[in-house]
């Protein structure tokens, strides 16, 4: 095992140490005012996002709702007869004078 030196002594800790010039502590502060700001436009921006989404949302969600609707207005169109294919009945007369009315017309 190695010797130890008796009159040896620990370097003073980092956050013991003398503090910097007064030029230093200036530069400091300004850095620490530019970095509140660069977070106070951080803090905007993370506001914003949530209408931002939304929107953009929105935009890509609009061309599948109308092709949904095109899709179901085709369906109600080829479920449905075309009106030129629907021919009314004449309407029949049971008794000359009379005549009853056809349902399906």
């Amino acid at each position: 095992m190695a010797h130890q030196d008796s009159n040896y002594c620990s370097p003073p800790p980092v956050w013991k140490a003398a503090r910097p010039p007064s030029g230093d502590v200036e530069a400091l502060k300004v850095r620490v005012h530019e970095l509140e700001e660069q977070v106070r436009d951080y803090e905007a921006l993370l506001s914003e996002l949530p209408d931002l989404f939304e929107r953009k949302f929105q935009q890509r969600l609009e061309p599948l709702l109308e092709r949904y609707r095109l899709l179901a207005q085709a369906q109600q169109l080829n479920a449905a007869p075309p009106e030129a294919e629907i021919v009314p009945l004449p309407l029949r007369a049971d008794r000359p004078g009379q005549q009853r009315h056809n349902i399906a017309a």
